[in-house]
């Protein structure tokens, strides 16, 4: 048995010897340049070989790791348990060696053992391609026999064609795939996942890397445990029920409390104080608790057992218990607790109103509203804010209780801050708590900003955009339209595009900066009316010579089709250029005046600054001579210091004036040479002087000399201003006044000529009247009597609707639904202005009161739209008030015999009652099926009332008519050779005057194109005139006096309201001859600002006139009866048609 064994043994290290060599011959043999059979099998079999010994090598690497880890963890996690038995640490020692020679043998010997036999390898190859039929195994062992000559019953050709064969497979197969990698997932798994369990007990449980371990180490390495002096790892004693009493920091308000049978885990606000009792198993001498490892708190012993302590929590970590027994054994608790210490968090503090940046007046208030919270309590709200380089704290609130969230609000006035414009405030609100251990924890909102508004920025920026207006137009000026559209370039309609595109745009941009500075100059306190109005009337002039270019420029592209724009048509598009031309220069020469003119209103805003330094630095003076005094000094030396600077501003604008300006006209570099050269910095310094030697008596006397110097500097500089303003306006002012002259000498010529008509009218109408009085009254009377019939059909049908309920209620009900909802949209447009774009909410109630109105008023609509009639009546009803008015008119012209006025009155009642008569007909004529009783009576009476109304008009229509025509035969023929001579003389005067009027329109058209500050209204008007003149003429040649006269009373009006458009422009250059200032005619409020009563009324007491107070003149009704006998201007029927529409509407 034994001998068997040893042979067998004997056979096996020599097969093993055999294997090895094999191996090393396999993985030493060489595949490059090999193409033969064998050698193709033996580098498939190396590659394979080599894969599955790295495979396995690094897996069972991985894998042994892996294992020894979790041994590592075990005998840590459970070491005191081990040295509680004998031998514990050896035998777990010997165990783990144990299992990881297991895990070598089984895991990496063995396998790697297999790999040494090709055979075995080839077995592989074989279980991942089954294609090969085990032909791979069958070449190696058949190959091996042929090396070795035990070849028997087979042939060697058959052999060499299975090796060929099996190595042609090969060449076709991926080997990288042969080895699978599922054992090397399976390893880094296991290692990924033991490395995540032992960093998570590491992170949890410090003391497990920082002690368990190198205890458990030392020893593996030394035989023998680690640690202080004279301790002994054993069995130490239990430590339970442990009682934990808390006693926080007074400043939190928590009331103590006492916890029970804990695990001994602490978790307490920093700053508590903490009393721990615990009992112990066995009989104690002394006890301590070790804190972090590292400090040492003793705790008492009563009774053996019971250990009490007292420790105050300011930082978090760690503790065990040490105990010492009754035979002296010092023993540390294996078992950690922790100690946690809960922050006291910091507080919380936010700005709800207004919540973001602000610009605001220096006088005005400012509502801050905010909200801090704390989770202890709230000692102090302070506001901080900035003001330049100087840091203010102002306490809001502070609390002597627990207060743990606070809404508070506070008014701030800024008159206390002697602010100025153009200063800024920072500020955010800073919130401590009333935290007593770790000192007061301090937080801040965000920080916002108050701009202090100031009109001189403002006026700054606006004439920075003119600025860049004119630049824009210069380089239009220069750059764009000096491209002339009628070059034969331009005959190309693309090219002619591509031209004027560039042209358009810049349009475009110079319309949208006059747009921006409109719109600034409506908030600018020191923005000047006329110059608004020059400047829009540029911007329209502008627009409309542009837009005529462009829309010239469309049509001839369009008209030209496909073929190319005619030179003929390209020289009236150049024509329309021309024009832009000279409007760009226009707005050109008035922008650079209007900007240099601003320009030096900023340097004589600075000089007012230097005269308010002036008169402090006099009344500074007149208290020095009265007594010396050491401050006082230094307030004189302070005021020098400022006037010195506004002197160097003042300075320092004039020269860019000068050097970027042609100021020949206001101030060359001459003039300035002469300020450089004066006396005041002279006398400046040698009052600084005197004063810094405390030569009061000199320093006084260089002060009278220096007031006086500057005195004469601002004489010179603003009677310098005063000449350039007036230059560069004079002109316009000039030809202004020379048109008005002439427009009031022509109006009073045309005056002179219409009362000279108007009494050769009265002459005739006196005359005639004496002859046809019979016959006048008559007519009159026949008339009279026909419009008191109408009047009379008009009272009843007004009666019978007035009865009518359904259309009173709906009436009514319209009616009160239009006045509320007037006045919610007057109210809804008040609030919104006076909250400035804050939500506001409406009047619930108010609005459902609204809509039931509109309900109800639909509901009746509805009612009387089913009953054509009732329409009928409904329109009817609502026309009566005009008719009466109408009516009014025509017994009043009657009255006052004029019969082409009561003509035409007449024919206008006629239009409004033939339409209600037509429409009552046809619907009548559509109910004539209607069943009895669905017409009442009365409803029928309506109609015929209205017929006869129309009818008796229709009457008087034509009876006025026979009478115009006679009266006009009868002027005609009552006129004398001597009256029909003085009329044709009159109109030659008329053509003559109408001739006077063109000029002037030419004049009036030219100057509005170069003066700004005049708008094309008194052209428009003075062309008006010329017609009216015309018409006038014409009439008088044919002998129509009446005709003539109504003509030249609008001629008149006409040329007074041209007088009053030149009136207007002179003033508004007389105003911007005047300076900054000259507030918009509707100024729009600036935001902060309020009026003295709600929604900006004056509360200022107004005395109500009594009945008595006002009477009116008997000649004002006189006036007024013969304007209605003259008849009104032919433009105001259809407004006066308008104006009583919109009073019964």
């Amino acid at each position: 048995m034994m001998i068997k064994f040893v042979k067998e043994l004997i056979f096996k290290s020599i097969r093993l010897k055999k294997d090895f060599i094999d191996f090393l011959t396999l993985l030493n043999f060489r595949d490059k340049g090999v193409h033969d059979s064998q050698g193709i099998i033996n580098a498939s079999l190396r590659t394979v070989c080599k894969d599955g010994i790295k495979n396995r090598v690094y897996s069972g690497m991985l894998l042994l790791f892996s294992i020894s880890l979790f041994l590592l963890m075990i005998g840590a996690a459970g070491v005191y348990i081990l040295f509680r038995f004998p031998m514990g640490l050896s035998v777990f020692y010997a165990g783990s060696l144990i299992v990881l020679c297991l895990a070598f043998y089984r895991v990496l010997l063995l396998p790697l053992l297999s790999l040494l036999r090709r055979d075995n390898i080839a077995l592989l190859i074989e279980q991942k391609y089954p294609s090969l039929n085990d032909r791979l195994i069958s070449s190696i062992q058949l190959s091996a026999d042929k090396s070795q000559k035990k070849i028997s019953g087979y042939s060697e050709q058959l052999i060499s064609m299975l090796i060929d064969d099996t190595a042609k497979q090969l060449r076709q197969l991926d080997l990288s795939h042969v080895i699978s990698k599922r054992f090397f997932r399976l390893s880094c798994t296991v290692l990924i996942s033991s490395v995540f369990i032992f960093s998570v007990i590491c992170a949890s449980k410090p003391s497990y890397i920082k002690k368990n371990i190198p205890f458990l180490l030392s020893y593996l390495r030394n035989g023998k445990v680690i640690g202080d002096a004279g301790l002994v790892v054993s069995p130490g004693p239990v430590i339970g029920d442990i009682a934990v009493s808390y006693r926080f920091p007074l400043y939190s308000g928590l009331q103590p409390k006492t916890v029970y049978n804990t695990s001994g885990d602490i978790r307490a606000l920093k700053g508590s104080e903490v009393r721990m009792s615990a009992i112990s198993d066995r009989s104690l001498l002394s006890a301590a608790m070790i804190f972090n490892n590292s400090t040492k708190i003793p705790f008492e012993v009563e009774n053996g057992h019971t250990i009490k302590g007292v420790l105050s929590l300011l930082e978090s970590g760690t503790y065990i218990f040490e105990t010492t027994d009754s035979h002296g054994r010092t023993v540390q608790d294996v078992t950690s607790h922790t100690i946690q210490v809960d922050p006291d968090y910091f507080p919380e503090v936010t700005i709800n109103v207004p919540a973001k940046d602000l610009t605001v007046h220096e006088k005005d208030t400012v509502e801050l509203r905010y909200t801090a919270k704390d989770d202890f309590g709230i000692n102090e709200i302070s506001l901080v804010f900035e003001q330049g380089d100087e840091k203010n704290t102002k306490v809001l609130a502070s609390f002597a209780k627990k207060q743990l969230q606070y809404n508070g609000a506070f008014i701030w006035s800024l008159s206390e801050l002697t602010l100025q414009p153009d200063d800024r405030i920072t500020y955010h609100i800073e919130v401590k708590d009333n935290d007593a251990i770790s000192g007061p924890k301090v937080s801040r909102s965000a920080t916002y900003c108050l701009e202090i508004y100031s009109s001189r920025k403002k006026h700054i920026e606006l004439v920075q955009l003119q600025e860049a207006l004119l630049q824009e137009l210069i380089h239009m000026l220069s750059d764009d339209l000096v491209k002339r559209i009628d070059d034969e370039k331009c005959t190309v309609k693309e090219y002619l595009i591509m031209a004027q595109d560039s042209i358009q745009e810049r349009g475009e941009r110079i319309v949208n900066l006059f747009t921006d500075i409109l719109v600034g100059m409506q908030d600018d306190v020191r923005a000047n009316y006329s110059v608004f109005y020059s400047l829009e009337n540029l911007k329209n002039k502008f627009r409309n010579v542009t837009e005529k270019k462009r829309a010239a420029i469309r049509q001839s592209v369009i008209n030209a089709g496909e073929s190319t724009i005619p030179v003929s048509l390209l020289h009236d598009l150049q024509k329309s250029q021309d024009e832009e031309v000279v409007e760009v220069e226009d707005c050109i020469i008035f922008l650079n005046d209007l900007i240099r003119k601003q320009k030096m209103e900023e340097v004589m805003d600075t000089g007012k600054n230097l005269v308010r330094s002036r008169d402090n630095m006099e009344k500074l003076l007149e208290k020095l001579r009265e007594g010396e005094d050491a401050k006082l000094n230094e307030k004189v030396l302070s005021e020098l210091k400022r006037i010195e600077e506004t002197i160097r501003q003042m300075m320092e604008k004039l020269m860019q004036m000068a050097q970027g300006e042609h100021m020949d006209e206001f101030l060359n570099a001459d003039a300035l040479k002469r300020i450089e050269q004066n006396d005041i910095m002279k006398e400046m310094a040698e009052m600084k002087d005197a004063f810094n030697k405390g030569d009061l008596d000199a320093a006084l006397q260089a002060a009278r000399r220096f007031l006086s110097a500057l005195q004469g500097m601002m004489d010179q500089l603003e009677s310098s201003a005063q000449n350039f303003t007036d230059s560069t306006y004079n002109k316009m002012l000039e030809d202004t006044n020379q048109l008005l002259d002439k427009i009031s000498e022509l109006e009073n010529k045309e005056k002179n000529l219409t009362d000279n008509t108007d009494a050769l009218k009265r002459d005739i109408q006196k005359r005639l009247s004496e002859a046809t009085e019979e016959i006048f009254q008559s007519f009159f009377k026949k008339q009279k009597e026909r419009v008191s019939a109408i009047k009379r059909d008009v009272n009843e049908v007004k009666d019978i609707l007035s009865g009518n309920k359904l259309l009173q209620e709906y009436l009514q009900v319209n009616h009160e639904l239009k006045r509320m909802s007037e006045e919610r949209e007057m109210m809804t447009d008040r609030f919104r202005e006076l909250l400035e774009g804050e939500e506001w909410d409406a009047d619930h109630e108010k609005f459902d009161k609204v809509t039931e109105t509109a309900k109800k008023n639909a509901e009746l609509n509805r009612a009387i739209n089913k009953d054509p009639l009732q329409r009928d009546f409904l329109s009817v009803s609502r026309d009566i008030p005009q008719a009466e008015e109408s009516l009014s008119h025509l017994e009043e012209m009657l009255n006052a015999r004029e019969v082409r006025d009561s003509l035409d009155l007449a024919k206008e009642l006629s239009g409004k009652l033939n339409q209600w008569n037509s429409r009552m007909k046809h619907t009548l004529g559509q109910k004539t099926d209607a069943p009895k009783g669905e017409i009442t009576q009365k409803d029928r009476v309506v109609p015929e009332r209205v017929d006869d109304a129309a009818r008796q008009n229709q009457q008087i229509i034509q009876d006025l008519e026979i009478m115009m025509r006679t009266l006009e035969d009868q002027q005609l023929a009552s006129m004398t050779q001597e009256e029909q001579d003085t009329l044709q003389k009159y109109a030659k005067e008329q053509k003559d005057l109408q001739e006077e009027t063109d000029d002037l329109r030419e004049m009036a058209g030219k100057l509005s194109q170069k003066n700004p500050f005049m708008d094309e209204n008194a052209d428009d008007q003075l062309n008006l005139a010329a017609k009216s003149m015309e018409g006038a003429g014409k009439k008088m040649e044919k002998n129509d006096v009446q005709g003539a006269l109504i003509d030249e009373r609008e001629s008149l009006y006409r040329l007074a309201e041209a007088k009053k458009g030149t009136e207007m422009a002179k003033d508004r250059i007389a105003k911007g001859m005047m300076g900054s200032g000259m507030p918009m005619p509707m100024p729009v409020p600036f935001r902060g600002q309020r009026g003295e009563g709600q929604f900006d009324a004056s509360t200022e007491k107004v005395e109500i006139p009594s009945e008595e107070a006002y009477k009116v003149p008997k000649e004002f009704r006189e006036d007024i009866l013969n304007a209605l006998k003259e008849g009104l201007p032919e433009k105001y029927k259809d407004l006066n048609k308008d104006y009583y529409q919109r009073l019964v509407d």
